[in-house]
């Protein structure tokens, strides 16, 4: 039978099956006055059809029943949703049956006749597991929808999962305070990444110190991080305080810290293990609190087998490694950061530039970006200031002009390069047409097939549709 409730009730749903009436109208009644929403059910078939359609907090079932026995109930109800606690009643001489429910998922067994303080006391533990494992469902559900809109995260751009994890792992690593190594290619964004430790991070409030190695003169790095006094050498007409100790409790980031002299690795790595820095011209320990985090855009394994970069100074900072992947490798993030760009240079200029071509844009996303998202951004800023200047100049300059890497091809491949963009230039003039393309080129048709061949040219992509739009293909 079923006992009728509201639409969108507040109290529990409990859900009873037992193949005997009595007992079940009893139970169904003590729960009702115990303030649940009961529906109860003489077959086990007809109660997991309703289970199927309604969110239950728990249900209470026999375990001797005709046709389907409490086991297999138990089993197509943990098939549905394996959290659902299920509550067993027994008889006398079903406890052994009753372990085996429990073993099999169970959340408890109760023994005929069943007394209602017990029997009410049980459920109230079992829906309250329920109402925290359904919290903790929408918790996760509203986490993965945020994290399905989450494209800017401190400066970083991004909705690829390898994005999503750079994120996860950027928050777990700003709790923290041992070193911070992160590894990317040039133009990634290392020091966004970064700053965004820092931010997130308990020392947001301090400053954030950035040096790059690979950008400063050998001589001038060890007065840089760990500054000099009066006269210590000649120029040096006061005292200088370093990186270290400027960057107080903050942040000081070691960009490209492969660039350091292998001479100054063991400084720093005394600094780092001492968590002291002695001035040039000093004999004074100066003591620092800042957080280190460097950046590499090499393989430190690589320079440590060359013997370039010290490996007890890699361990020291690789405490905590961070892996920023290359655009190639995210590239659905590509429309994002061209609008973010785009978006970046109007508000700038306040102006609206034109909006990209479709065929710029699938360049766009088919170029390898070997500069990452720094090269992206300067090629987004050359379109919104040149415009359709910029697209002729990829689509003929490029080709008419040779570029300085061009210089340095032996003959022949200069002149196979050059062959080919004549000849897809032709292709699109002539919009894939193969009589008309090897006329205008003034070659023989075999000729002109065994030079298709050659340089794996995809004539679908020149030609039409049948809706007459460009074909996509290719």
């Amino acid at each position: 039978m079923n006992m009728t409730r509201t639409a969108e009730p507040v109290e529990p749903n409990i859900l009873v099956v037992d193949d005997d009436p009595y007992l079940l109208m009893a139970i169904g009644q003590t729960l009702t006055l115990n303030g649940y929403l009961v529906d109860t059910f003489t077959s086990p078939l007809e109660a997991l059809e309703k289970q199927q359609k309604t969110t239950y907090a728990a249900i209470v079932t026999d375990i001797k029943m005709p046709g389907m026995d409490g086991l297999q109930f138990l089993a197509h109800v943990r098939a549905r949703d394996p959290e659902l606690p299920v509550i067993m009643i027994t008889g006398h001489g079903d406890v052994a049956l009753a372990v085996t429910a429990i073993k099999s998922g169970a959340y408890d067994f109760l023994q005929k006749p069943v007394d209602e303080d017990v029997l009410n006391a049980c459920l109230v533990r079992a829906v309250e597991k329920r109402r925290l494992v359904l919290e903790n469902r929408r918790l996760n559900v509203s986490l993965s929808e945020q994290r399905q809109d989450l494209t800017r995260f401190y400066g970083l751009i991004g909705n690829h999962p390898a994005m999503h994890r750079l994120y996860d792992i950027i928050k777990a690593v700003a709790a923290e305070s041992d070193p911070v190594m992160i590894h990317g290619e040039t133009g990634t964004g290392k020091e966004l990444v970064a700053r965004a430790i820092h931010e997130i991070g308990n020392r947001s409030g301090q400053p954030f110190v950035a040096i790059n190695m690979g950008a400063m003169p050998t001589e001038m790095i060890e007065s840089e991080l760990f500054g000099h006094v009066k006269g210590a050498f000649t120029g040096a007409l006061q005292r200088k305080v370093g990186k270290f100790e400027y960057a107080g409790e903050g942040t000081l980031f070691l960009d490209e810290i492969c660039s350091l002299p292998i001479g100054l690795q063991g400084k720093l790595l005394r600094a780092l293990e001492a968590r002291v820095v002695i001035p040039l011209g000093s004999n004074t320990e100066v003591p620092f609190k800042a957080r280190i985090i460097a950046a590499t855009n090499k393989n430190l394994e690589k320079e440590i087998e060359k013997e370039t970069f010290r490996q007890d100074l890699f361990f020291r900072l690789d405490v905590l490694p961070v892996h920023i992947q290359p655009l190639r490798e995210r590239r659905q993030d590509i429309p994002l950061l061209v609008e973010f760009f785009r978006q970046e240079y109007a508000y700038g200029k306040m102006i609206d530039p034109a909006p990209f071509s479709p065929e710029t844009l699938r360049e766009i996303m088919h170029n390898p970006w070997p500069g990452n998202v720094r090269e992206l951004r300067n090629h987004v800023r050359r379109l919104c200031i040149l415009g359709g200047l910029e697209e002729q100049r990829d689509s003929s300059e490029k080709s008419e002009f040779p570029q300085q890497e061009d210089k340095r091809l032996p003959l022949k491949k200069f002149m196979d390069r050059t062959e080919k963009d004549y000849i897809v230039g032709i292709l699109r003039e002539t919009e894939g047409q193969a009589a008309v393309a090897h006329t205008r080129l003034g070659i023989s048709r075999k000729s002109f097939y065994d030079k298709i061949g050659k340089y794996g040219i995809d004539l679908s992509k020149f030609r039409k549709s049948e809706k007459g739009g460009p074909n996509k293909a290719g």
